[in-house]
């Protein structure tokens, strides 16, 4: 059977609260090939680790993440929404998900789609390369904006094609239009597609399994990587 890599989506996000440093630590310890992770920016310019564009679900506060400061931000609780042993847990910062997962898994790097997004490519890249960590990492975009200028400023960081998810003919073209080495499908992923998306040399990411027979037949129809919230089960 073929072996699928697992990519642990925000970290083992069942068991954790998700996208802070003990859930991707927790990964990294289950065995997880990569890790994924959600950046935005702060107000003052900091990438926060965070999936959704306020803080309302993960945190004890409230606001949109663009609004507010890295030193707000910083002091919300993101471990108690999830269950009360967590309390205390703090949301991170790119820097400090480098830090943790540098040469341990590869870095499954999802920036949201948001205003500024070129200027933020250009600066993941620029930390990515001043850690020595282009080759251990991929960068997962919603946008052809964004696809355009990592593939420009950046061409040696992988790219991963999540625009058009929803057809699959026209998420192949973009990936291959941006030069992107992934591309990002659907649960709902044909066979026609997975074949030609090998046809052309790209990687075959899966969004989302957590049951591992259901995982074992998507690596059996030739997915490559499969994103789940439960890395460790599926090991």
């Amino acid at each position: 059977m073929p072996l699928a890599k697992l990519c642990a989506h925000r970290g083992l996000s069942l068991s954790h609260p998700e996208n802070t440093l003990p859930a991707f630590a927790a990964a990294i310890a289950a065995g997880a090939d990569e890790i994924e992770f959600d950046l935005r920016a702060t107000r003052d310019g900091v990438f926060a680790v965070c999936h959704d564009a306020m803080v309302d679900r993960t945190t004890n506060g409230y606001g949109i993440i663009a609004e507010l400061d890295w030193a707000t931000l910083s002091a919300l609780d993101a471990g108690s929404p999830y269950d009360d042993q967590w309390r205390g847990t703090r949301l991170p910062r790119f820097e400090e998900v480098l830090d943790l997962a540098a040469g341990r898994a590869t870095l499954n790097i999802h920036l949201k789609s948001q205003p500024g997004e070129q200027a933020h490519v250009r600066t993941i890249c620029d930390l990515l390369r001043a850690g020595g960590l282009t080759e251990n990492a991929y960068l997962a975009l919603e946008t052809e904006t964004a696809l355009a200028a990592a593939r420009d400023y950046a061409p040696e960081i992988a790219r991963a094609c999540l625009v058009n998810q929803a057809d699959e003919t026209a998420c192949l073209a973009t990936a291959l239009h941006h030069d992107c080495r992934r591309i990002q499908f659907f649960r709902t992923v044909s066979d026609d597609a997975i074949r030609s998306a090998h046809d052309t040399g790209l990687i075959c990411n899966l969004f989302w399994s957590d049951d591992p027979a259901e995982a074992r037949a998507y690596a059996e129809r030739g997915i490559d990587v499969i994103l789940t919230n439960c890395a460790d089960r599926l090991r």
